[in-house]
């Protein structure tokens, strides 16, 4: 057994240990399952993310208890033990050290994480066969964290959890559209342990879904999209109190692509001061600034990469249009996240 898999292994026994003695004395528990992911994790970002849980957690009161609470009471454990161990351990602590390893060797940056969009109604958005070759080319330059972000209709769900399946060692952060889940949809969801489904905040579906998601004991969350039009309904009418009632664990904050910079940054402040309050029973997070903070604590010169539903490369410089479309990694980041000159 290679020592990855070894280390993976005590991981998830501990684990499974741990979350056993939570039904006995859950805060108590809790507090040793903080301690024991940041004895195991190695990375920078973990260390300092499990270093701020658990300090929130020493207040009793901590809506973050309800939160973990929803997150137990509504997942499996296996489903918890592996989207968890693929992101706290194999993404952020062992690929982290194979993407340093790389960024060595090669004239670009690696991303920590790829974000895709998928469109099954556009001409040239990433399919099941194109998303196949990027992650084999994606985990070999240590890439283990994949946020698919599906709009217009339902992709080939069949093709999709047939993949994730495969790649049963990365984490999968699955936008799914606003459509109700049919029986055939929560069998195929329900056999992937390693993927964290998003539903949209308000959406016509939402309700029904979660409800279902809770019953078969997957693993799911929370997306809102935000932009300037939202005026002040995020920050001083605080709707985001108003997703408690979907007993998710956490919600992902979206901005809309015309959504300007002076508005990300003030949700981004909002996000970052709501999060230390502690005043939602949900971990608030902000997709493409939390990606960047993360990816600082791994790389010399942090990065951040989407390929959209178009073919256009979004990154933290900006957009990519005029390029020959490919499915290689190295083609792509050689062109959109080149290294920087020395000064």
């Amino acid at each position: 057994m290679k020592p990855n898999e070894i280390t993976r292994a005590i991981i998830d026994a501990t684990l499974d240990r741990g979350l056993r003695e939570i039904e006995e004395d859950p805060k108590r528990s809790i507090r040793k399952l903080a301690d024991m992911g940041k004895r195991f994790s190695r990375g920078r970002f973990v260390q300092d993310l499990y270093t701020l849980f658990q300090e929130l957690l020493r207040n009793d009161d901590s809506p973050y208890y309800t939160a973990i609470e929803h997150l137990l009471r509504n997942t499996e454990r296996k489903a918890l033990k592996d989207f968890g161990i693929n992101i706290g351990y194999t993404s952020l602590t062992y690929g982290a050290n194979l993407i340093r390893t790389n960024e060595r060797h090669r004239d670009y940056q690696i991303p920590w994480a790829l974000v895709l969009r998928m469109n099954p109604r556009l001409p040239n958005s990433i399919d099941a066969s194109e998303l196949r070759l990027l992650l084999r080319q994606g985990t070999e330059l240590g890439i283990y964290t994949y946020i698919l972000r599906c709009r217009g209709e339902f992709p080939d769900l069949s093709a999709l959890t047939e993949i994730f399946r495969k790649y049963s060692r990365c984490s999968f952060i699955f936008f799914l559209p606003d459509e109700k889940l049919s029986a055939e949809h929560l069998a195929l969801l329900k056999r992937c342990t390693n993927i964290m489904s998003m539903f949209a905040a308000e959406g016509t579906y939402t309700d029904i879904n979660t409800r279902s998601m809770r019953r078969q004991k997957s693993l799911y969350g929370i997306y809102a999209y935000y932009g300037d039009a939202d005026g002040d309904s995020w920050i001083r009418r605080n709707r985001c109190q108003n997703f408690g009632s979907y007993e998710s664990s956490f919600v992902l904050m979206v901005p809309r692509d015309d959504c300007s910079s002076e508005y990300r940054e003030e949700i981004d402040q909002y996000i970052r001061s709501v999060r230390i309050q502690q005043l939602h029973p949900f971990v608030l997070l902000n997709l493409y600034s939390d990606i960047y903070q993360i990816d600082r604590s791994i790389s010399n010169e942090p990065c951040f990469f989407e390929l959209m539903e178009d073919g256009t490369i979004h990154t933290q410089d900006g957009y990519i249009q005029d390029y020959h479309r490919t499915s290689s990694l190295d083609r792509l980041f050689t062109l959109a996240l080149p290294k920087k000159a020395p000064e």
